[in-house]
């Protein structure tokens, strides 16, 4: 299990350091704050499933399990999305802020589901 946790964290850390680098770069652009975290959030989706499919898994990569990858996705995507809401809200100002805390919101379900869902 610590092998497992271990290897999900690596990968998680690049996976989220590609992620933030991209929606902050974006954000820096001048694009907008939701389609700077979606572009970014698409690039670290295809990362992760390669990753912890083959690294972290050892699972194939299959039509199935990519399409519960996705709605994983999805799932934490909107985890994800609420938590920038509810920053902004409270926040107005602190945009990299809500981003950084729906990140790590997005990453604790995105774990859950991929250990007792997806992968297994």
């Amino acid at each position: 299990m610590l092998n497992l946790l271990t290897r999900y964290i690596l990968v998680g850390l690049a996976n989220t350091l590609l992620t933030a680098v991209i929606i902050l770069v974006l954000t820096y652009l001048g694009l907008g704050i939701y389609t700077a975290n979606a572009v970014g959030y698409v690039v670290g989706m295809i990362l992760s499933f390669i990753l912890n499919s083959c690294f972290t898994f050892s699972t194939k990569m299959n039509l199935p399990r990519l399409v519960k990858f996705l709605v994983t996705c999805g799932i934490c995507y909107l985890i994800n999305l609420i938590a920038i809401k509810i920053c902004l809200h409270t926040l107005p100002d602190a945009k990299y802020t809500a981003q950084i805390f729906g990140m790590a919101l997005y990453t604790i379900s995105g774990f859950i589901l991929n250990k007792i869902w997806v992968m297994k």
